[in-house]
């Protein structure tokens, strides 16, 4: 079993792109038309980019830092990872993705304190990693099989040429139990409420994970675990228990049969929605239909949404 699953997955080889006569959809992508159409229009057939954010920049350097430290440790020795200087990479590489966009905007979008504190927020994060690294990976017994592994997958049987692309951010195999486990890095300013760990657009990316990477490889999925690896900026001064100081939270979502088949079924409902039938190509009469009768998105915090109603009541 243990070398099956392994061998599998070692012999997978995933398929590139055709751009011209496919297209690809992220998670990302199927999200945003779920929490709101009007959004998605704007980014991805009206091609307005999104402003920078330094959140943005600040989750992408973290997650490049940890994957980094934890290549080194599977992949190499414990030496390697110790002797990895894991703070300066993170803060040469946030402030590289941050001057980057600037030079892309063409101005500032942080200020100089914000960009002090992040930093300092991404310093802590690491000091609190380092030591506290052997309670959530342990080298003993465990193998890294990758880190952004690739899946590219058709999801619905009659859009061949749509393709679902993801990148996973750790994937480990547990020699003890023969699981695999996808972890999915998250970046957050104070971790995960109640709201956000039933909040299925948040947690059903792990699902769709598992779903298409146990197609994609060739693995058994009961033999497929998803965990989220949640690290904090902030931690309260005076916290009331204890596990409240930590700047680490995993959480592992509901991903059985009955959650895997409604995310397959709405990823299926996107893809009919916004591609001609058995096509690659944007049904833009069909996406203009539901944008006419899609008034509101979900998220009260949509600015799409308030600007169109801001102009409409103008």
């Amino acid at each position: 079993m243990v070398m099956n699953i392994i061998e599998n997955i070692n012999k997978t080889i995933v398929p590139e792109m055709n751009w011209a006569y496919q297209k690809n959809v992220s998670y990302t992508q199927f999200s945003t038309w779920m929490e709101c159409p009007h959004r998605w229009k704007e980014q991805y057939i009206d091609k307005i980019k999104q402003p920078p954010s330094i959140y943005l920049s600040f989750g992408t350097a973290m997650h490049e830092t940890l994957q980094e430290y934890m290549e080194l440790m599977y992949n190499k020795n414990q030496q390697a990872a110790d002797e990895f200087d894991a703070h300066k990479h993170f803060q040469a590489g946030f402030m590289l993705l941050y001057k980057a966009d600037v030079d892309k905007l063409g101005e500032h979008f942080a200020t100089k304190e914000q960009l002090i504190e992040f930093t300092n927020d991404g310093l802590e994060i690491i000091d609190f990693f380092l030591r506290h690294r052997q309670e959530h990976f342990q080298k003993h017994g465990w193998k890294l099989l990758g880190i952004e592994m690739p899946v590219l997958i058709p999801p619905h049987e009659d859009y061949p040429n749509v393709l679902l692309m993801g990148k996973l951010d750790l994937v480990m195999f547990n020699e003890a139990t023969h699981q695999v486990v996808i972890w999915d890095i998250k970046t957050s300013t104070r971790g995960w409420g109640k709201y956000d760990k039933q909040n299925k657009l948040k947690t059903s990316q792990m699902v769709m994970y598992k779903r298409y990477f146990s197609e994609q490889y060739n693995v058994p999925i009961e033999n497929i675990d998803v965990r989220y690896f949640i690290v904090k900026r902030k931690i309260p001064e005076n916290p009331k228990y204890a596990i409240m100081k930590s700047r680490i939270q995993k959480f592992e979502p509901s991903s059985g049969k009955v959650t895997q088949n409604k995310m397959v079924k709405n990823i299926k409902s996107f893809i009919e929605d916004i591609f001609v039938e058995g096509s690659h190509m944007y049904n833009t009469d069909n996406i203009d239909r539901i944008l006419a009768n899609t008034d509101k998105c979900s998220s009260k915090w949509c600015q799409t949404c308030v600007t169109k109603n801001d102009k409409k009541i103008t």
